[in-house]
């Protein structure tokens, strides 16, 4: 791959420079695959990476399914919660399965040509957290807004097949993440299986078809047993648990599991397949905001009488619906936390990207900032009412007094 130039950049990397060079690496590498060498599919792998000995098998295995399906952009060698010692605990037993998640995994990924013809109009100049945040996000509702362009209706949501066990593996300690051993993200790698499983013995892929996924969930989930974030303490063995969950709460619920905390990955509408590290079980986490799986009085809905608006450029939530003789909930501003809402009141002209803040979802009004002209969403950090900042303009969501 080729060195892109990022233009004024001198010495030591900022931040903003080491993000817009790798995004626009990828934006090169894409170019090169789909456009000038015309391929139909390609596979894409930094160079920091150890492939599983199966690694360029599971991409023509499964390759098919994104011309089959619709709801499917790509297809993963990683999943961000296979841990060895927890998720998967006798790994060799799961190394032929593969799963779908609506959070783009990355490290070793394929897509088709057609995806990126959707992506590259939006390709981001400065995507604040990384290229990949804004896949999951910006590039995602991008894809979404395509396909209902193409079949004339609203769109799918789009995902990706991602392996129980991941088939590359960190090896470099110098990445713009990895950069040290004993960092929190060198230590989480480390512990992550890696398979063994040789090429020819994935089988039969069509499971992974969206009905035929969908029955199979159904099945999965049809004798689990309701239990909250408190009881999964106490769970036994040969059994399946269904969680409810809402984001503020979820750190904690993942180290209770072994599973990444930052933020709720590898879920597939709002749902998280793992295993208690301890008694074995099998344990589905369900968002309460997002998930259709679990029974609806287990769901949050937003505010009948909400009233969705934006603020006023460095208005807090708080000040805006008091300014309006109504309240703001902070649980309220989850549910328009996303892409769409915001493109709804904002122009983000320079489209949206993903950062970490209280005052999120926001748009960024100030152009002279990093994320000028940008709308942002965060799967970071939980928004506050009360949080404001002079660069922004917030989208609120108020609620009856």
């Amino acid at each position: 791959m080729g060195q892109v130039p990022y233009a004024g950049a001198r010495g030591p990397l900022n931040a903003k420079v080491a993000v817009s060079r790798i995004s626009e690496h990828f934006r090169f590498v894409l170019e090169e695959s789909f456009v000038k060498k015309g391929f139909e599919f390609a596979v894409f792998l930094e160079n920091d990476l150890l492939v599983a000995p199966d690694f360029l098998w599971l991409f023509r295995a499964s390759a098919w399914l994104l011309t089959a399906d619709p709801s499917l952009f790509c297809v993963s060698a990683w999943n961000d919660n296979g841990f060895s010692d927890a998720a998967l605990l006798r790994a060799e037993l799961n190394a032929t399965r593969l799963f779908r998640t609506d959070y783009f995994p990355g490290l070793g990924w394929m897509i088709q040509n057609t995806t990126w013809f959707s992506l590259r109009p939006s390709w981001p100049r400065y995507p604040s957290t990384g290229w990949d945040h804004w896949l999951r996000h910006g590039g995602r509702q991008q894809l979404e807004l395509a396909a209902s362009a193409e079949s004339g209706g609203s769109g799918a949501a789009r995902e990706c097949v991602a392996p129980e066990v991941s088939r590359t593996h960190h090896f470099d300690q110098r990445g713009t993440n990895v950069k040290a051993v004993g960092t929190p993200m060198a230590k989480k790698l480390s512990k992550m299986a890696f398979s063994t499983a040789k090429p020819h013995e994935l089988g039969d892929l069509s499971y992974l078809l969206k009905e035929n996924y969908q029955d199979l969930l159904h099945e999965l989930l049809r004798k689990a047993i309701l239990v909250s974030a408190e009881q999964v303490e106490h769970l036994e063995p040969m059994k399946a648990y269904l969680v409810p969950f809402v984001r503020r709460d979820y750190k904690k619920l993942a180290q209770k599991l072994q599973i990444t905390e930052a933020q709720p990955r590898s879920s597939h509408e709002g749902l998280i397949a793992t295993r208690d590290p301890k008694s074995g079980a099998a344990v589905f986490l369900a968002n309460r905001l997002s998930s259709p799986w679990l029974p609806s009085t287990e769901q949050a809905f937003p505010h009948e009488q909400r009233h969705v608006a934006a603020a006023r450029p460095g208005e807090s939530c708080a000040d805006m619906c008091q300014r309006l003789r109504m309240i703001c909930s902070d649980f309220e501003l989850e549910f328009i936390n996303d892409c769409a809402a915001l493109k709804a009141h904002f122009p983000c002209e320079e489209g949206c990207g993903h950062q970490v803040g209280e005052e999120i979802p926001c748009y960024v009004h100030e152009a002279s900032r990093d994320t000028g002209k940008q709308c942002l969403v965060t799967d970071d950090a939980i928004p506050r009412c009360g949080a404001k900042n002079q660069a922004t303009s917030r989208l609120c969501s108020c609620i009856p007094a």
